[in-house]
């Protein structure tokens, strides 16, 4: 069934995330002293360890985005026996270093563009508001819709039915016309299918694929999305 509307997340789908938390990991790096005791690889690994379990408990509503944001840098400085003294700071300055190095997935802008004349399109996405907010500016999104959900907003993330009830509500299309590109299986694929919408998950970025782990479509490369859409 063609969709009548068409959501995007935002996140490692249009803009490439794992690029800009990289490139403004190493500058937070090479920025303080404390660091000095271990090297970037070791680092990078404890961070993503604890940043990941802290989202986890975010997304499940134990701790909130203050103790999140505090804690993602206390922790992994401790784990690897580093000076915690100034991790708000160095948290704070990773925050900045971060808006530096905001991009587009390849492809992502012109396959919006692309997609945005032939559909009404919105985006739902998780993560911080100012910070969601501020990508939506920067990168001029605004010029594509201006249907923004930020799930932060909503109170809940996704997956959360919730999530997808407001999403189905301010788009105005019935919900299994509604389409889903995103890069997460569990928040994006998961969450719009119970949703009953359909899915399209962006699998350039991931490592592994499960057998069990399927979509309306998959795609790793968006002038695959484009083509589809166009019934090629």
């Amino acid at each position: 069934m063609k969709p009548s509307y068409i959501y995007f997340d935002l996140d490692n789908t249009l803009l490439n995330h794992n690029k800009a938390e990289s490139e403004a990991q190493r500058e937070t790096y090479t920025g303080f002293p404390e660091f000095e005791e271990t090297d970037i690889d070791s680092w990078l690994i404890a961070y993503k360890e604890e940043n990941h379990k802290l989202w986890l408990k975010y997304q499940e509503g134990k701790i909130d985005r203050e103790f999140l944001q505090y804690q993602r840098f206390l922790r992994p400085m401790k784990k690897l026996g580093l000076s915690t003294d100034r991790s708000a700071e160095i948290g704070r300055a990773y925050m900045q270093n971060y808006r530096k190095y905001w991009t587009w997935v390849d492809g992502a802008k012109e396959a919006l563009e692309l997609v945005a004349d032939q559909f009404p399109v919105g985006i739902v996405t998780n993560g911080f508001l100012e910070t969601q907010q501020k990508k939506i500016e920067v990168m001029e999104l605004d010029q594509y819709t201006d249907n923004f959900i930020i799930t932060e907003e909503v109170g809940v993330m996704k997956p959360h039915p919730r999530v997808f009830d407001v999403a189905t509500e301010r788009s105005g299309a019935e919900r299994n016309k509604i389409l889903y590109v995103g890069d997460s299986y569990s928040s994006d694929v998961i969450g719009g299918r119970d949703a009953g919408w359909q899915t399209a998950w962006f699998t350039a970025f991931m490592k592994d694929i499960e057998e069990n782990q399927t979509a309306d479509f998959m795609f790793d490369r968006f002038p695959m999305l484009t083509d589809y859409l166009n019934g090629k």
